[in-house]
Protein backbone atom coordinates (compact mmCIF):
# COMPACT_ATOMS: atom_id res chain seq x y z
CA UNK A 1 0.00 0.00 0.00
CA UNK A 2 1.95 2.93 -1.11
CA UNK A 3 2.49 5.48 -3.82
CA UNK A 4 4.92 5.38 -6.71
CA UNK A 5 7.45 7.59 -5.00
CA UNK A 6 8.27 4.38 -3.13
CA UNK A 7 9.64 2.98 -6.36
CA UNK A 8 12.72 5.00 -6.12
CA UNK A 9 13.60 4.65 -2.54
CA UNK A 10 11.62 1.50 -2.29
CA UNK A 11 9.32 0.27 -4.90
CA UNK A 12 5.66 -0.75 -4.18
CA UNK A 13 0.76 -3.62 -1.33
CA UNK A 14 -0.66 -5.82 -1.09
CA UNK A 15 -2.84 -6.68 1.10
CA UNK A 16 -5.44 -8.82 0.71
CA UNK A 17 -2.03 -9.12 -0.25
CA UNK A 18 -2.90 -10.16 -3.58
CA UNK A 19 -0.29 -8.40 -5.43
CA UNK A 20 -2.08 -5.19 -5.76
CA UNK A 21 -4.00 -3.89 -2.94
CA UNK A 22 -7.72 -3.92 -3.41
CA UNK A 23 -10.31 -1.91 -1.54
CA UNK A 24 -11.26 -3.19 1.89
CA UNK A 25 -13.88 -5.94 1.73
CA UNK A 26 -17.40 -4.86 2.52
CA UNK A 27 -18.93 -6.21 5.69
CA UNK A 28 -22.58 -7.02 6.31
CA UNK A 29 -22.74 -5.73 9.88
CA UNK A 30 -21.32 -2.86 11.86
CA UNK A 31 -18.41 -3.50 14.18
CA UNK A 32 -14.66 -3.53 14.69
CA UNK A 33 -12.54 -6.28 13.21
CA UNK A 34 -8.84 -6.93 12.88
CA UNK A 35 -6.26 -9.13 11.24
CA UNK A 36 -2.75 -10.23 12.17
CA UNK A 37 -0.65 -11.61 9.33
CA UNK A 38 2.81 -13.05 8.71
CA UNK A 39 4.25 -13.54 5.21
CA UNK A 40 7.55 -14.51 3.67
CA UNK A 41 7.71 -11.11 1.90
CA UNK A 42 5.95 -7.77 1.56
CA UNK A 43 4.46 -8.29 -1.89
CA UNK A 44 3.26 -4.98 -3.30
CA UNK A 45 2.11 -4.51 -6.86
CA UNK A 46 4.32 -7.25 -8.20
CA UNK A 47 7.44 -6.30 -6.20
CA UNK A 48 9.00 -7.52 -2.95
CA UNK A 49 9.53 -4.69 -0.45
CA UNK A 50 11.36 -6.91 2.05
CA UNK A 51 13.98 -8.74 -0.03
CA UNK A 52 16.02 -9.53 3.08
CA UNK A 53 13.29 -10.80 5.36
CA UNK A 54 9.66 -11.58 6.08
CA UNK A 55 6.70 -9.30 6.71
CA UNK A 56 4.49 -8.95 9.78
CA UNK A 57 1.38 -6.78 9.49
CA UNK A 58 -1.92 -6.09 11.15
CA UNK A 59 -5.00 -3.91 10.90
CA UNK A 60 -8.00 -2.64 12.82
CA UNK A 61 -11.09 -1.78 10.79
CA UNK A 62 -14.41 -0.21 11.77
CA UNK A 63 -17.30 -0.78 9.39
CA UNK A 64 -20.89 0.45 9.47
CA UNK A 65 -23.76 -1.45 7.90
CA UNK A 66 -24.53 1.64 5.81
CA UNK A 67 -21.31 0.93 3.86
CA UNK A 68 -18.86 3.30 5.52
CA UNK A 69 -15.58 2.06 6.98
CA UNK A 70 -12.29 3.37 8.37
CA UNK A 71 -9.18 1.90 9.88
CA UNK A 72 -5.45 1.62 10.26
CA UNK A 73 -2.99 -0.89 8.75
CA UNK A 74 0.64 -1.26 9.78
CA UNK A 75 3.50 -3.40 8.52
CA UNK A 76 7.21 -4.04 8.77
CA UNK A 77 9.23 -3.21 5.67
CA UNK A 78 12.79 -2.62 4.55
CA UNK A 79 13.99 0.51 6.30
CA UNK A 80 11.38 0.63 9.05
CA UNK A 81 7.67 0.60 9.67
CA UNK A 82 4.73 1.63 7.48
CA UNK A 83 1.37 2.79 8.84
CA UNK A 84 -1.61 3.48 6.59
CA UNK A 85 -4.82 5.29 7.50
CA UNK A 86 -7.92 4.85 5.37
CA UNK A 87 -11.60 5.77 5.11
CA UNK A 88 -14.10 4.63 2.51
CA UNK A 89 -17.58 3.76 1.41
CA UNK A 90 -18.83 0.75 -0.54
CA UNK A 91 -22.02 -0.90 -1.68
CA UNK A 92 -23.78 -2.43 -4.65
CA UNK A 93 -26.40 -1.57 -7.25
CA UNK A 94 -27.98 -4.00 -9.70
CA UNK A 95 -25.34 -6.67 -9.34
CA UNK A 96 -22.46 -4.19 -9.58
CA UNK A 97 -20.38 -3.58 -6.44
CA UNK A 98 -18.45 -0.36 -5.89
CA UNK A 99 -15.96 0.98 -3.38
CA UNK A 100 -14.35 4.42 -2.98
CA UNK A 101 -11.65 5.07 -0.40
CA UNK A 102 -8.86 7.44 0.57
CA UNK A 103 -5.48 6.18 1.86
CA UNK A 104 -2.76 8.09 3.70
CA UNK A 105 0.69 6.46 3.97
CA UNK A 106 2.96 7.29 6.91
CA UNK A 107 6.59 6.29 7.49
CA UNK A 108 8.93 6.88 10.46
CA UNK A 109 10.92 10.08 10.52
CA UNK A 110 12.39 12.46 13.09
CA UNK A 111 14.24 9.65 14.85
CA UNK A 112 16.11 10.68 17.98
CA UNK A 113 19.56 9.55 19.07
CA UNK A 114 18.49 8.07 22.40
CA UNK A 115 18.83 4.42 23.32
CA UNK A 116 16.56 2.80 22.32
CA UNK A 117 15.95 4.97 19.27
CA UNK A 118 12.37 6.18 18.84
CA UNK A 119 10.79 7.65 15.73
CA UNK A 120 7.60 9.59 15.10
CA UNK A 121 5.31 9.00 12.14
CA UNK A 122 5.93 11.71 9.57
CA UNK A 123 3.68 13.28 6.97
CA UNK A 124 5.11 12.10 3.66
CA UNK A 125 2.33 13.60 1.53
CA UNK A 126 1.88 10.11 0.05
CA UNK A 127 -1.80 9.37 -0.45
CA UNK A 128 -4.18 7.81 -2.95
CA UNK A 129 -7.83 7.63 -3.89
CA UNK A 130 -8.89 4.07 -4.70
CA UNK A 131 -11.97 3.45 -6.84
CA UNK A 132 -13.06 -0.12 -7.62
CA UNK A 133 -15.96 -1.77 -9.42
CA UNK A 134 -16.93 -5.44 -9.45
CA UNK A 135 -19.36 -7.53 -11.45
CA UNK A 136 -19.52 -11.23 -10.65
CA UNK A 137 -15.97 -12.61 -10.56
CA UNK A 138 -14.43 -9.62 -12.39
CA UNK A 139 -13.16 -6.43 -10.73
CA UNK A 140 -11.30 -3.31 -11.85
CA UNK A 141 -9.59 -0.72 -9.64
CA UNK A 142 -7.85 2.64 -10.05
CA UNK A 143 -5.27 4.00 -7.59
CA UNK A 144 -5.07 7.75 -8.18
CA UNK A 145 -2.30 9.82 -6.60
CA UNK A 146 -3.85 12.44 -4.32
CA UNK A 147 -0.86 14.58 -3.30
CA UNK A 148 -1.28 18.23 -4.16
CA UNK A 149 1.21 19.33 -6.79
CA UNK A 150 2.62 15.83 -7.35
CA UNK A 151 3.12 14.06 -10.64
CA UNK A 152 0.11 12.24 -12.05
CA UNK A 153 1.37 8.73 -11.19
CA UNK A 154 -1.50 6.25 -11.22
CA UNK A 155 -1.86 2.49 -10.97
CA UNK A 156 -4.63 0.21 -12.31
CA UNK A 157 -5.67 -3.41 -11.86
CA UNK A 158 -7.99 -5.93 -13.47
CA UNK A 159 -8.77 -9.05 -11.45
CA UNK A 160 -10.83 -12.21 -11.80
CA UNK A 161 -11.79 -14.87 -9.25
CA UNK A 162 -12.18 -18.44 -10.49
CA UNK A 163 -12.46 -22.02 -9.24
CA UNK A 164 -13.64 -20.60 -5.90
CA UNK A 165 -10.16 -20.19 -4.40
CA UNK A 166 -8.07 -18.54 -7.13
CA UNK A 167 -7.55 -14.87 -7.96
CA UNK A 168 -5.66 -13.60 -11.03
CA UNK A 169 -4.66 -9.91 -11.10
CA UNK A 170 -3.05 -7.82 -13.83
CA UNK A 171 -1.65 -4.49 -12.63
CA UNK A 172 0.11 -1.69 -14.49
CA UNK A 173 1.41 1.87 -13.98
CA UNK A 174 0.53 5.03 -15.91
CA UNK A 175 3.07 7.75 -15.16
CA UNK A 176 3.14 11.44 -16.00
CA UNK A 177 6.87 11.14 -16.77
CA UNK A 178 7.29 7.79 -18.54
CA UNK A 179 10.40 5.73 -17.92
CA UNK A 180 9.70 3.74 -14.78
CA UNK A 181 6.56 1.89 -15.83
CA UNK A 182 6.13 -1.82 -15.34
CA UNK A 183 3.26 -4.28 -15.17
CA UNK A 184 2.75 -7.56 -13.35
CA UNK A 185 0.56 -10.65 -13.23
CA UNK A 186 -0.17 -12.15 -9.82
CA UNK A 187 -1.93 -15.44 -9.10
CA UNK A 188 -3.18 -16.17 -5.58
CA UNK A 189 -4.58 -19.40 -4.15
CA UNK A 190 -6.53 -19.35 -0.87
CA UNK A 191 -5.85 -22.75 0.62
CA UNK A 192 -8.01 -21.79 3.62
CA UNK A 193 -9.30 -18.66 5.33
CA UNK A 194 -5.87 -18.30 6.96
CA UNK A 195 -3.32 -19.72 4.49
CA UNK A 196 -2.59 -18.16 1.09
CA UNK A 197 -0.06 -19.07 -1.61
CA UNK A 198 0.86 -17.01 -4.65
CA UNK A 199 3.22 -16.29 -7.51
CA UNK A 200 3.84 -12.92 -9.16
CA UNK A 201 5.79 -12.02 -12.30
CA UNK A 202 6.57 -8.44 -13.37
CA UNK A 203 7.37 -7.13 -16.84
CA UNK A 204 9.87 -4.30 -17.12
CA UNK A 205 7.86 -2.47 -19.78
CA UNK A 206 10.07 0.61 -20.04
CA UNK A 207 13.47 -0.99 -19.46
CA UNK A 208 13.64 0.44 -15.95
CA UNK A 209 16.81 -0.90 -14.32
CA UNK A 210 19.22 0.36 -11.70
CA UNK A 211 21.82 1.12 -14.36
CA UNK A 212 21.25 4.50 -15.95
CA UNK A 213 18.91 5.74 -13.21
CA UNK A 214 19.44 7.63 -9.99
CA UNK A 215 21.67 5.89 -7.42
CA UNK A 216 18.70 5.18 -5.14
CA UNK A 217 16.62 3.54 -7.88
CA UNK A 218 15.84 -0.07 -7.10
CA UNK A 219 14.81 -1.25 -10.53
CA UNK A 220 12.14 -3.86 -11.17
CA UNK A 221 12.47 -7.52 -10.24
CA UNK A 222 11.30 -9.67 -13.15
CA UNK A 223 12.11 -13.05 -11.59
CA UNK A 224 9.03 -14.91 -10.32
CA UNK A 225 8.19 -14.13 -6.69
CA UNK A 226 6.70 -16.96 -4.63
CA UNK A 227 4.51 -15.86 -1.78
CA UNK A 228 3.00 -17.52 1.29
CA UNK A 229 1.10 -15.91 4.17
CA UNK A 230 -0.82 -16.89 7.28
CA UNK A 231 -3.47 -14.52 8.62
CA UNK A 232 -5.77 -14.66 11.61
CA UNK A 233 -8.87 -12.46 11.79
CA UNK A 234 -10.91 -11.50 14.82
CA UNK A 235 -13.99 -9.43 15.69
CA UNK A 236 -14.32 -6.91 18.50
CA UNK A 237 -18.03 -6.33 18.92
Amino acid sequence: MRALNKLSPVALATTLVIGSMTAMPLTAQAGVSGTVQAANMYLWRGQNLTPNGAQVSGDLNYSHDAGMYAGVWTSTETGGQETDLYVGFGGGVGGVSYDISYWKYLYPEDCNSATPVSCSLGDTDASEFVVSLGFGPVSVASYIAAESGSDDNNYYTVGVDFAEKFNLTYGFWDLENPGNEYSHVTLMYSFSDELTFGVSVASNDSGYTEEGNAPDATGVTEDPLFYVSYAKSFDLK
